[in-house]
């Protein structure tokens, strides 16, 4: 006669199997809170920008560089972003005192954000796909890459209702050679304008 036995670690085991697929549950079938406002905002900023592959010395490439943006809610922490952006890269010469440049980089992105919405100070991430009219140089595109994956890291300072000020960093990785990661990367300081959908 075959006896079975109980064994508590066993048990303990499939029980803590178990809870990640009880809070990806209840993650997505939680409703969202009521107090959510569909909100969105407006910004603009100024940095500087950074070739990385093409950079003439190991202190990099840098130069100016503008961006705008549109924000907008989907939820409490998540966001859908559409941006431009240029940036100008002065003639410069290499450690052998050979010319380079010019460069001129123009930008247009869509992409996600996650942000820690909770308090007057508002750390966000972001995932988009860039797509360059006039592209950073990378590998295998010296004459400037088309697309793009790019990663943000931001803070906002919420002001006001209406206004808030920020500073973020974005790192772009070239979709033909990944490997040249961070091909092409920009800071700013920005100031936005927060507006109610509905």
């Amino acid at each position: 006669m075959n006896q079975r036995y109980f064994h508590p670690l066993k048990t303990v085991l499939r029980l803590a199997g178990l809870v990640p697929i009880a809070v990806t549950f209840f993650i997505l079938t939680t409703p969202t809170a009521q107090a959510f406002v569909s909100q969105g905002h407006v910004w603009a900023g100024a940095g500087a920008a950074n070739l990385g592959h093409a950079a003439p010395s190991a202190f990099g490439w840098w130069g100016p560089s503008i961006e705008t943006g549109l924000v907008v809610d989907v939820s409490d922490f998540w966001r859908l972003t559409a941006d431009i952006g240029a940036s100008h890269h002065f003639a410069t010469t290499d450690d052998d005192d050979e010319p380079i440049g010019p460069h001129t980089v123009v930008s247009g992105a869509l992409g996600v954000r996650y942000a820690l919405d909770i308090a007057i100070y508002v750390p966000y991430v972001g995932l988009a796909v860039a797509a360059h009219p006039l592209g950073p140089p990378s590998s295998a595109s010296p004459n400037g890459e088309f697309l793009s994956f790019r990663g943000t890291i931001g803070l906002d300072y919420r002001k006001s209702r209406r206004i808030s000020l920020g500073a973020a960093a974005d790192l772009h990785a070239p979709m033909t050679e990944p490997s040249d990661f961070p091909h092409y990367s920009s800071i700013r300081l920005h100031i936005a304008y927060h507006f109610q959908r509905f």
